[in-house]
């Protein structure tokens, strides 16, 4: 006799062991399942909000920079590096996939492959780095008299 709370734990199992399932189920079938089909579409709808994500972040970044060149504050320097590090960790999330390949425990005995999924993602920050590189001069710069203040402070 199967309990129910079983039942709707397996139910209620992650995404991850659903996707494990459906390419099992593709493997033996050799086509792709109801289930892989509904994940596909998902991570396609997904790939919009990616992209709208990163326009904001853009816009924001440009206002933040243009603070930064009237006011190149601390608090403003912090604001932009804040922004700019958010959106190279979501565009590099979003844009590559690495994989460890090959034996081994820890990361660093294993090989990498980086594999390029979302080449717009990647052409954007590319642009956006290339249109900021004199407000990451500037803010160079202010770490740098940052770091000279705390020295001569201690």
């Amino acid at each position: 006799m199967i309990n129910i709370n079983d039942k709707l734990k397996s139910l209620r199992s992650g995404d991850s062991a659903r996707r494990t399932k459906a390419k099992e189920v593709s493997k033996v079938t050799g086509r792709k399942s109801f289930t892989e089909h509904l994940i596909q579409q998902v991570d396609e709808v997904s790939k919009v909000s990616l992209n709208e994500e990163l326009g904001a972040l853009r816009s924001a970044l440009e206002n933040a920079g243009d603070t930064l060149e009237r006011n190149p504050s601390l608090g403003n320097l912090e604001v932009y590096k804040a922004l700019l590090s958010n959106l190279i960790s979501k565009t590099t999330q979003g844009a590559y996939k690495v994989q460890g390949v090959g034996s081994g425990w820890s990361p660093t005995e294993k090989h990498h492959v980086i594999q390029l999924i979302d080449e717009e993602a990647a052409e954007l920050l590319q642009l956006i780095l290339n249109e900021n590189s004199d407000r990451m001069k500037i803010t160079a710069k202010l770490i740098q008299i940052k770091g000279l203040v705390v020295d001569l402070l201690s």
